[in-house]
């Protein structure tokens, strides 16, 4: 039962870096990548930064920025094998 749960979540995380892939290149249309980048008005609430979607995939991907995580991005042939050879924490 182990076994499926890290396959899953394997899954799940080569999904979430492919689709990064296709907003980032714009393949999604402009408004995606709009919502990802722009900035929001106003004052956030005190006390730590909560996570957002990006920072996820930033993790994943090895990067320390959001630049060096959109430049990994735009190469689709670098980043396909990155996804393709991505394992989980445990080695699997």
């Amino acid at each position: 039962m182990a076994d499926f749960g890290e396959r899953l979540l394997q899954q799940l995380m080569k999904r979430k870096l492919r689709y990064a892939g296709h907003i980032i290149r714009g393949s999604s249309g402009p408004l995606l990548q709009l919502f990802l980048e722009g900035k929001i008005e106003g004052k956030r609430e005190q006390g730590r930064p909560r996570r957002n979607w990006m920072d996820g995939v930033k993790e994943l991907s090895g990067s320390t920025s959001y630049g060096d995580t959109k430049q990994k991005l735009e190469n689709r042939e670098e980043w396909r094998d990155m996804v393709a050879n991505l394992r989980t924490e445990d080695g699997t």
